[in-house]
């Protein structure tokens, strides 16, 4: 296991914040939200979660049949099983969460939290996912990874041994055991917000702390060095894209309730599609800085539906199609 007594501890300061994700691939920020906004943001969601049961629309994993990300037969072609309780979900997750409540959007630009994903990701960046993740009792530990696995490696200058359309989460372009003596820059940031308290028993994630510069994905011997982040509601663990981590088991009595927050440089293409799935009602009450996260504002002529210089897109923009004078 992780010397404890070097990991990071939970702070009020952004600087140290930002000291500690450079140097251990996460920092926790202690009180990023407010009593009323944990309280307004869990109270929505524990009503969304519901409802979705309910409707038989609930996407279920962590089970010991049904971990999350084998979305395809190991052939490239999806899976047709759905991710249900009946298939062996546990856990319940509750996508797009910029369509499901404003206090979600109002999360997003929590000031303290937003410095620190400045200082890794710079400038420009999008949102590439918005869910929840409720560890619920039963759950089981999922398999360590990161959250760029698709971000190719650098390589010598003889051809790649994958070329990039072919990496996966099991296939990375790295050759051999050992470190390469170069890595890939983190191009993805993860905010983990606790709407209530995390601890190793109700499923904290796991991470490996200073696993964001090895330079190569998690063997299954890794999961030996896991540690569980632990804190109160309210707490904000921010975490490099390439650390690795995974929710942790419930072996707890009680549901373990999380917003998980996954921003990505202007190059990358989101998780969630925003741009087609955000709802016409959140949009029209969206401010610029909301719009430009969802990916409607260009970005070097990227993003655009016709001139690369149009400032932003619209939902119901179309190219002007085949014309004849």
């Amino acid at each position: 296991m992780h010397n404890t007594a070097k990991v990071p501890k939970s702070t009020s300061s952004v600087e140290q914040a930002k000291s500690d994700i450079d140097d251990f691939g996460y920092c926790l920020i202690e009180d990023a939200l407010e009593p009323t906004v944990v309280d307004a943001a869990l109270s929505r969601l524990k009503e969304q979660a519901a409802a979705e049961l309910e409707l038989g629309a609930a996407f279920e994993d962590g089970g010991p049949r049904q971990q999350w990300g084998a979305f395809t037969d190991g052939k490239g072609r999806p899976r047709q099983q759905a991710y249900t309780a009946e298939a062996g979900g546990v856990n319940q997750r509750v996508w797009m969460l910029v369509n499901k409540g404003q206090i979600f959007c109002q999360i997003l630009f929590t000031e303290r939290v937003r410095d620190v994903v400045d200082h890794v990701l710079g400038d420009d960046y999008l949102l590439s996912s918005y869910s929840a993740n409720i560890a619920k009792p039963g759950g089981v530990a999922m398999n360590l990874h990161t959250d760029q696995w698709w971000m190719p490696h650098p390589v010598n200058r003889a051809p790649s041994p994958v070329p990039v359309g072919s990496i996966s989460r099991q296939r990375s372009n790295l050759e051999g055991d050992d470190p390469p003596q170069m890595i890939a820059p983190c191009v993805c940031v993860n905010v983990m917000w606790m709407l209530n308290e995390f601890s190793a028993e109700n499923g904290g994630t796991l991470l490996v702390p200073g696993s964001h510069v090895r330079g190569r994905p998690p063997r299954p011997t890794d999961q030996e060095e896991a540690l569980a982040a632990e804190g109160p509601a309210g707490t904000a663990m921010v975490f490099d894209g390439r650390l690795w981590h995974g929710t942790g088991a419930n072996v707890s009595s009680q549901n373990r309730y999380g917003l998980l927050t996954t921003f990505c440089g202007p190059q990358f293409r989101p998780q969630e599609n925003f741009t087609i799935g955000a709802r016409s009602e959140m949009l029209a009450d969206a401010s610029p800085e909301l719009l430009k996260l969802l990916g409607f504002k260009t970005w070097s002529g990227y993003g655009r539906v016709e001139s690369p210089v149009a400032e932003f897109v619209s939902q119901d923009e179309r190219s002007l199609g085949e014309l004849r004078s």
